[in-house]
């Protein structure tokens, strides 16, 4: 049977805020403590115990997560950071904004995550640490990035802003690496509508971050307040990057839905996988790498263009004639016109980004989205396929 053609557009990603947000933020509102207090120290506990460490410390963003997380170890002019070019912008600001040269190594073709060897063979003298990327809510592999840090004493930083709840051999994230920095951004699994959190066993590290988040005081607002006293100092160079309990509240609110929320999206996995798994002759299906547990962020396919009488952007066009919004996620970074000048990287070091960067399409996915949507969205990729598709 035909699915319905939609009465309107499928988005991409969508966010839908459950009563408890609702519910915490009227209370934050009502309190007269809109700015970092009660509510950001219970939300970063709340991820602690959700990733079964001791330290977090939330702040306005992934990027400036990432920013102060390398500031803590180190970062800065001289240093290098092992990363990917197969990423937001973000990942790269943050290198950038410490001081710090950014060194690229080449993705997987399949998982589209950081090749270790790739990343091994980047190392240098001047290296401070490997910074890998959880596309999609793929985690890294952070089994061998462990080792290769640990024999050459350098520190792993992950950027997981697509991989809150992901598991590596059974283990979160943070309790695999130095620090992982998670983001909060509407489009997330797990949403405060902006924001971030640098999650670690690390206290030093978790220290560092609060405290350059605020300015570098050693006292904040809230704490003061508590102890009745003004008194605090500054004790090293800072940002204005904290978490407001407004937006705290929406991420408590959130986490009490995530694991519902995140069953959801696997159900919406399976029957992509399901659906489309009989047209590899014309696109490549998600895989997960060994060991792994993904988050499912994002469901991204790649076409086979040789195969096909159309474009990329010409498949999106399609789609979007038949009212489903996609994505790319993502152009290479050494693409975009301001990196393309300033880094001068050249493409032909990196074929599998170069490669990926063609051919990826992010399909719809989130908690909200429903079966009779995903068979709809199945049956449109379907239907340009075999319109476009070469004969062989």
């Amino acid at each position: 049977m035909k699915a319905r053609k939609p009465d309107k557009r499928i988005p991409l990603l969508d966010v839908n805020l459950s009563r408890e947000a609702k519910q915490l933020v009227a209370r934050t509102l009502a309190s007269g403590w809109l700015t970092s207090g009660p509510r950001v120290r219970e939300f970063e506990q709340a991820v602690a115990a959700y990733m079964n460490v001791k330290h977090a410390a939330a702040v306005n963003s992934c990027s400036m997560g990432l920013q102060l997380a390398l500031r803590s170890v180190g970062a800065g002019p001289g240093k290098e950071i092992v990363t990917t070019p197969f990423t937001f912008v973000a990942t790269i600001e943050a290198i950038l904004a410490t001081g710090a040269r950014p060194v690229f190594a080449d993705i997987e073709p399949h998982t589209l995550i950081m090749d270790t060897d790739e990343a091994a063979r980047q190392l240098s003298r001047k290296s401070l640490a490997v910074l890998p990327v959880d596309i999609a809510g793929h985690p890294s592999h952070y089994g061998a990035l462990k080792e290769i840090c640990h024999s050459r004493s350098l520190h792993l930083i992950a950027d997981a802003s697509h991989s809150f709840g992901a598991l590596y051999g059974g283990k979160s994230i943070p309790r695999l690496c130095d620090a992982a920095v998670y983001s909060f951004h509407s489009t997330k699994n797990l949403t405060c509508g902006e924001g971030g959190m640098v999650v670690s066993r690390r206290r030093d590290i978790i220290e560092d971050v609060r405290r350059l988040a605020l300015h570098g005081i050693t006292k904040p607002a809230h704490e003061r307040r508590a102890k009745k006293t003004w008194a605090y100092d500054v004790t090293d160079y800072g940002f204005k990057a904290n978490m407001s309990d407004v937006h705290a509240a929406i991420g408590l609110g959130q986490m009490a839905v995530f694991d519902s929320d995140q069953a959801s999206r696997r159900k919406l996995v399976e029957r992509y996988l399901e659906s489309l798994g009989d047209l590899a002759d014309y696109i490549e299906l998600p895989r997960t790498a060994e060991k792994t547990q993904p988050a499912w962020h994002l469901f991204i396919i790649k076409l086979h263009l040789s195969r096909l009488k159309i474009s990329r952007d010409g498949f999106i066009r399609e789609m979007s004639r038949r009212r489903v919004e996609c994505g790319v996620h993502y152009k290479p970074v050494f693409e975009l016109a301001h990196y393309r000048r300033t880094l001068g990287l050249d493409s032909r070091q990196f074929p599998n980004t170069v490669s990926a960067g063609r051919r990826v399409v992010t399909l719809p996915l989130y908690a909200g989205l429903t079966a009779a949507q995903v068979d709809y969205i199945c049956e449109s990729v379907r239907d340009i396929l075999t319109r476009f598709g070469r004969q062989s």
